[in-house]
Order: C-alpha cells, then sequence, then structure tokens
C-alpha cells in the first residue's frame, strides 16, 4: 500500500475503523489505490452518513420533538 493511501486512512478515524471492520478492503487497496473513493462510499452508507440517511434523522427528530408538544399541549 502506498504512503498516500496510509496516510489517508491514518487521519480519518471513521474510516480506520470501518477497515478494521472489513479487513477484506485491505487487499482491494492494496491491489487498487483508486479503491480509497469507493471505500468512503461504502463507509458513509454503512454508517448512515450520507446526505439522505442525514435528512432521514433531522426529519424523525422533528416528528418525534411534534408528537412531545402534542402531548404537553
Amino acid at each position: 500500500m502506498n504512503f498516500e493511501i496510509r496516510n489517508i486512512i491514518n487521519n480519518d478515524i471513521l474510516l480506520k475503523k470501518y477497515l478494521r471492520e472489513n479487513s477484506f478492503y485491505y487487499k482491494n487497496l492494496i491491489r487498487n489505490p483508486k479503491f480509497i473513493n469507493i471505500l468512503y462510499d461504502l463507509m458513509k452508507k454503512d454508517y448512515k452518513l450520507t446526505v439522505s440517511d442525514k435528512l432521514e434523522k433531522i426529519n424523525k427528530d422533528l416528528s418525534m420533538m411534534n408528537s412531545v408538544i402534542d402531548i404537553l399541549k
């Protein structure tokens, strides 16, 4: 694995954690350093860090707050 990829992994805590949980991706990174971009996308999907997941969480929180307000009325 080249130095740049190793540096990217070491600087990103979530990516490092994801690689430890899914160590089979190391083989892909060694063979193809451009796989790091795909790996970021996979990590975001698994950890629910995509924009749509964040919006869904906000929507869920707002509906919960709305329910609490309705109960207090």
